[in-house]
């Protein structure tokens, strides 16, 4: 997600609240379609319903527009809403009580849209070797990580999504990154990577 593209965002958002302007919705549905895609399928392989969870939250703004009030942050609001939609479906149809530890049970960082990365060389080294370390992280941990450093999402946002708070945020991404370094030290000097080994050094 283009964050610094994001900005403009919340003048179509306003346009939509204000006027009742479905043309405006429109160009945020667009905007935010691919990263709530890809968002959604790292909680759930069911393509399906991470596409229902999306039309729905849309249709339920167009008929809660007058009753929904100033959004300040739009991509929190957006991805919180999605979240906690998605979540009620796959209650739903595991037929559960919803706790707040499904995200944790099911969150994939590595699951694509596609399932098809291939790296070559030194790239593929270190790919598979940041996977290995990134799967030992909690699902939790994971999370954070990916709406921090995949989708560019402020900590604020990340806070306001998860329902934690800001220092809580900066905690989990400092002990993350020290135990993905920590594992892949291991691993690669294990393996005589020397090379990406001291370039994983360098990394801040």
């Amino acid at each position: 997600m283009n964050t610094s593209k994001d900005l403009g965002q919340i003048e179509f958002w306003n346009q939509f609240i204000l006027d009742g302007d479905q043309e405006a919705l429109s160009h945020i549905y667009f905007h935010y379609y691919d990263f709530l895609f890809d968002y959604g399928r790292k909680h759930t392989s069911n393509k399906q319903m991470v596409e229902d969870a999306i039309q729905d939250i849309f249709i339920s703004f167009i008929k809660a527009r007058k009753r929904i009030g100033i959004v300040k942050n739009l991509n929190g609001y957006l991805i919180a809403t999605f979240r906690r939609q998605l979540f009620l479906d796959l209650n739903k149809q595991r037929k559960t009580i919803l706790t707040e530890n499904l995200a944790e049970e099911s969150f994939d960082y590595f699951r694509s849209t596609d399932e098809d990365i291939s790296e070559i060389g030194n790239r593929e080294q270190l790919y598979l070797t940041i996977k290995q370390c990134v799967s030992k992280l909690t699902n939790k941990q994971k999370e954070i990580m990916f709406l921090r450093f995949e989708s560019g999402i402020s900590y604020t946002e990340i806070a306001e999504t998860l329902n934690i708070s800001v220092d809580s945020c900066y905690k989990s991404i400092y002990r993350s990154i020290n135990a993905i370094k920590s594992e892949a030290e291991k691993v690669l000097v294990k393996g005589g990577d020397i090379l990406l080994w001291v370039w994983l050094r360098s990394v801040k």
